[in-house]
Order: C-alpha cells, then sequence, then structure tokens
C-alpha cells in the first residue's frame, strides 16, 4: 500500500481543503493519504513510531510552527514536503509550498486604499512567523506608496493571550480614525472585531477590518461579518503532492519552491462603508448574506428593514448605490463561483444550493455577468491549475 502522510496543524476549514487537493493529485498516482493531526501542542509526536507503523512512500508536513519536531533528521530517508514553513529558515534546502505572502499584502493593501482612508494599521500572528512578517511588509510598502502611513501592533510573543488582548484594546483605543487594519488572517481579525465591540468602535465607521483565510466559520459569525481574502488552498495540497511525487521518482531533487495564490476577496460588512450610516441598511446587507442562497425575497429584506418595500428600495439604494435584488444576486453568485473552484461540485446542484428556482435561471445570471457559461468558466479555472 502507498501510503503519503499528511501532518496537519491549522484548522479544520483550511485543513479539508489541503487534504482535498492532495487526495485529487493521489488519486492519479494511486496513493492513500492518511492524515495525522496534532491535537495536543504540548506533547511531541512520535514521528519515528508513526513513519514505523505506516511505513509511508513520502510525507506533507503543515507546519506552520506548530510540529517543530517534524525535519529532514526525524523523517529519515522518507521523501518529505513542507507546507507553511519558512523556506529561508534553519532546515535549509528542502522542498516547501506556502501561500504567495507577497500577494495576499497587496490585495489586502488595494482593498484598503480603495476606501480612501487617512490611516492605515496591521496587526500580526501573535508569535514571530515569517509568513506574517511578509505581508506586513509588503502591506506597509503599498500603503506608504500612497503616501500613507501604517501603524503595526506589537506584542511580546511571551506574553499571555489576556495581556495581549489588553494590549490589543489599548492600541486599537489609541489608533486615529478612521482607519483600515489588515489582520493577518481570520483569527487576528476576530479579536480585532471582538476588542472593537467592548470599547464601543463602530465597524468600518472607525476601523475597517480585512483578514485573510475566508474561513466562513469566522466570518460569518463575526460582529460585524468578516471581509476576508481567500487562498487556494486546494492547490496548495495539489503542489505539495506534486512535489513530493517529483522527489520519490527522483531522488536528486532536493530543493523547490512552490506558491499557490489568492482566488477572491469576499467583501462583507467590516468594509463596507455607506455613504450614511442608516443601520436598517446595516442589518439589511447582514441579512442578505445570511440568507440570499436560501431563496430570500426583496420583501423579506424589506420587512427585515421595518419598511415597505418601495422605501426600503428607496432606503438601500440611497446608502449603497444599489438595489436589493443586486445585492442578493451578487451574494447568490459569489457562493456559484466558491462551488465551482471544487471540480468534483456537480454544475446542475448548484442552482438548488445557490437559492435559484432552476438551472436554466442560474446559467442565465451567470451568462450575464460573466459573458461566459459556467462550465466555461470553470475551464478557465483549469487552465491555470494542474
Amino acid at each position: 500500500m502507498n501510503t503519503v502522510l499528511f501532518f496537519v496543524y491549522s484548522n479544520k476549514y483550511i485543513c479539508a481543503n489541503r487534504i482535498e487537493g492532495a487526495r485529487r493529485y493521489a488519486e492519479r498516482r494511486g496513493w492513500d493519504i492518511q492524515v495525522v493531526e496534532r491535537n495536543n501542542v504540548d506533547t511531541p509526536l512520535d514521528i519515528k513510531g508513526i513513519i514505523d507503523f505506516w511505513k509511508p512512500i513520502g510525507i506533507i508536513a503543515e507546519c506552520a510552527g506548530g510540529v517543530p519536531e517534524l525535519s529532514r533528521q526525524t523523517v529519515g530517508k522518507t521523501p518529505l514536503v513542507y507546507l507553511d514553513e519558512d523556506p529561508d529558515g534553519e532546515k535549509g534546502r528542502a522542498l516547501y509550498v506556502n501561500s504567495d505572502n507577497k500577494q495576499v499584502g497587496e490585495v489586502a493593501a488595494k482593498e484598503l486604499l480603495l476606501l480612501d482612508l487617512p490611516h492605515y494599521a496591521f496587526v500580526g500572528w501573535r508569535k514571530p512567523r515569517f509568513w506574517s512578517e511578509i505581508r506586513r511588509k509588503t502591506f506597509q510598502a503599498a500603503v506608504r506608496l500612497h503616501g500613507k502611513d501604517c501603524m503595526v501592533f506589537e506584542c511580546h510573543p511571551n506574553a499571555t493571550d489576556a495581556k495581549r488582548v489588553k494590549m490589543l484594546g489599548n492600541w486599537l483605543k489609541e489608533l486615529p480614525k478612521p482607519c483600515g487594519i489588515f489582520a493577518v488572517h481570520d483569527p487576528v481579525a476576530e479579536e480585532v472585531l471582538q476588542q472593537a465591540a467592548v470599547l464601543g468602535l463602530s465597524v468600518p465607521e472607525d476601523i475597517a477590518v480585512i483578514g485573510v483565510d475566508d474561513d466562513p466559520i469566522i466570518c460569518e459569525r463575526t460582529i460585524p461579518p468578516l471581509t476576508s481574502i481567500g487562498l487556494d488552498f486546494e492547490q496548495g495540497g495539489f503542489l505539495c503532492a506534486q512535489l513530493l511525487d517529483a522527489r520519490i521518482r527522483d531522488p536528486k531533487v532536493k530543493s523547490a519552491r512552490q506558491t499557490f495564490g489568492v482566488t477572491s476577496v469576499t467583501r462583507r460588512l467590516s468594509t463596507r462603508r455607506f455613504l450614511q450610516s442608516d443601520r436598517r441598511v446595516t442589518k439589511a446587507v447582514a441579512y442578505i448574506r445570511r440568507t440570499a442562497c436560501e431563496g430570500v425575497t426583496v420583501p423579506m429584506v424589506a420587512a427585515v428593514m421595518g419598511l415597505q418595500r418601495r422605501m426600503a428600495e428607496i432606503v438601500f439604494r440611497r446608502e449603497t448605490g444599489r438595489s436589493i435584488h443586486d445585492e442578493i444576486l451578487d451574494v447568490r453568485l459569489e457562493r456559484v463561483e466558491n462551488l465551482l473552484r471544487n471540480p468534483r461540485q456537480g454544475i446542475t446542484a448548484i442552482a438548488q444550493l445557490c437559492g435559484w428556482k432552476s438551472p436554466a435561471a442560474l446559467r442565465a445570471a451567470f451568462l450575464a455577468r460573466h459573458g461566459k457559461s459556467m462550465r466555461a468558466w470553470r475551464s478557465g479555472l483549469s487552465a491555470v491549475r494542474p
């Protein structure tokens, strides 16, 4: 049995996509992917024992600082690919797959700069990590290129969670406002929004916040819902398996680096700055994000706003520059695009999942938006992905 071990450390949403990508490649080679979760960070993994048990043909190690006992020394001659590990770190020459952190920083800067705010800031990971530093440096450079300064939240890496939270709250309180904040990923962005609520800050009027990973479990539960940059985690897993295969086929392949990039930006209320601060519209937009794919209608949204349909349409357009129907359609099509990125998702089923009465109605809406069919749009993705 050709088994590949996949050591994982990150949250379930990210892991599932990465594992799916690795399995997509593994099917071509007849491999079995065995996932090993690092659930207890205080107890070192018995790497040698696990390898002796499974006798894998290769290993994918999602490190991110979470599995320090994994190294070329501990795995012996078993081919190894690092995922989310510093390619310039102590491990030296090896095989690495990482997110394109420079692209992430640039996309975050573009999104926040579009808001034309006077101030910008960055909140990184609680401990020093190479990906956090790259995102910070890229974001800072882009903001400064446009004549703006970028403040950075700094906290000692050994600070307790309670102390970090207190320092973050004090820092947010003292920030000049309005300010656009790039949080290095969604869990950090959630911390920022929680502290903003404690302080009574208005989001996005006082601070506009963007995160990374587009984890719906986090992004849709925050108050307000979090704008976030989506990454091609599935492609990351696929590239890991592809590099591993190259190493298995040719042991002389000792060093290589691959990156996976940004797929989308999901704009939610944490950066949606309206012309005025009408809470009825803010409530309506949040409601649409939650229910658009469940068949929500314009009259239902008007009822949430507490207005008759015609007045609701007038107020909504005045604040957002678009109709309620357009907002519903945008959220549904955003969901369609996300589902289309999964090559295993049947196109016919997408209509029902995204709130259309029939596949024909969805095809017409998608064609009007993109100028091409869903199959052609998906084929375009395949052209740039192995």
